[in-house]
């Protein structure tokens, strides 16, 4: 059985431009490949296909032009549907197409047997009035659903299914856009960090920043705070601050994640929106390392214990929680990565997946024979 799956972005493994959300699609492609044939079919213009001629699944690359805004506006949707229906007619009609948030326009050229799923890892097509972000992302996602022609609300009632990253996520979707729970499944994400192999640097502590939202400011105001600890951050340099205190270290962008992880004894991770899921606190824990994050959106359901989680930002809680963390016996973060890496591992992960394609394929079938 077929199944194609668009993507405006799709970096290769590895590459300096994956996310949380690019990593977890690709996870999730290759487990569908050991029972589906899967077709990719990217838009991005970084996508060579090369770059995967070790995977188990096929991957066509046809980069959009670089349309300035009035241009997307007016070429965007039909330059899905085009490439899309061109993919489709050229070959075995699939059983499914799974179109990320940026795509979705795909379904209005599904043929009637195929079910068309939806595949939400984050807000992009949430637009204007999406109450989990802060303003300034407001208006990022309304230009985003502006450039779509405010479509997006039409074509995620008309997906069979939606696939997404956490429960929290889940009732975001269902209140969002009025659907019934039961068509949104919950994947579990798939956590493959080693246990750390070397002891964890005393009185040093971790951040990842990707832009404001991941709280760099609130990050720098803790060490501006704790002098005496040493702080690694890792991410873009694009976002690093003309002035740091002194003892932040800024290390860049790192490809290596289990030497990142190993790299500190504590990892941050204080969202200042509602986070839909976050791969660095499983990640973190899995490599027998303690994560301190905050209780807003699917956080939350990255810890088993509870005093790996803080709610609100005040400063002062943040540096009592951290330090007391800092305390914490090796033996027992040798315990909660154990339950960390049996809770996100490869296995649960592949099962998720498998299990909701299957449902998702049946459920679509007998609608067709009813």
């Amino acid at each position: 059985m077929q199944i194609l799956f668009i993507s405006q972005f799709f970096p290769a493994p590895n590459a300096i431009g994956n996310t949380g959300g690019t990593i977890s699609n690709l996870n999730m492609l290759r487990v569908l490949a050991q029972r589906y044939a899967v077709t990719v079919l990217s838009f991005d213009p970084s996508t060579h296909e090369d770059m995967f001629a070790g995977e188990s699944f096929r991957v066509f690359s046809h980069p959009a032009p670089a349309w300035r805004a009035p241009d997307l506006f007016r070429h965007w949707l039909d330059f899905v549907r085009t490439k899309t229906r061109s993919r489709i007619e050229n070959t075995t009609p699939p059983e499914a197409v799974i179109a990320t948030t940026s795509t979705l326009a795909a379904f209005d050229v599904c043929p009637p047997d195929t079910a068309r799923v939806a595949l939400v890892r984050a807000y992009e097509n949430f637009g204007l009035r999406c109450p989990w972000v802060p303003a300034r992302q407001r208006i990022n996602l309304g230009k985003l659903a502006a450039v779509r022609r405010f479509q997006d609300p039409r074509l995620m009632r008309s997906a069979d299914a939606v696939l997404t990253n956490s429960s929290f996520m889940r009732t975001a979707i269902s209140d969002r856009f009025g659907l019934e729970p039961g068509r949104i499944h919950v994947l579990l994400q798939a956590c493959d960090v080693n246990a750390g192999v070397s002891a964890a640097p005393p009185r040093t502590i971790g951040f990842v920043t990707r832009g404001p939202e991941k709280g760099l400011v609130f990050v720098l105001d803790l060490a501006r705070r704790s002098p005496d600890l040493r702080y690694l951050i890792y991410g873009h340099d694009r976002d690093r601050p003309d002035f740091v205190p002194e003892n932040v270290y800024w290390q860049g962008w790192a490809s290596d994640r289990d030497a990142m992880f190993a790299s500190a004894r504590l990892w941050l991770v204080p969202s200042r929106w509602a986070e839909p899921f976050g791969r660095v606190s499983i990640e973190a824990q899995a490599a027998d390392r303690a994560v301190l994050v905050a209780g807003t959106g699917g956080l939350p359901e990255t810890v088993l214990d509870p005093q790996f989680r803080v709610d609100g930002f005040d400063a002062k809680q943040w540096l009592i929680r951290l330090r007391s963390l800092l305390q914490l016996a090796p033996v027992e973060l040798q315990r909660n990565g154990a339950r960390i890496r049996e809770s996100f591992s490869s296995e649960a992960h592949d099962a998720r997946v498998l299990g909701a394609m299957e449902r998702i394929l049946t459920g679509k079938r007998a609608k067709a024979d009813a």
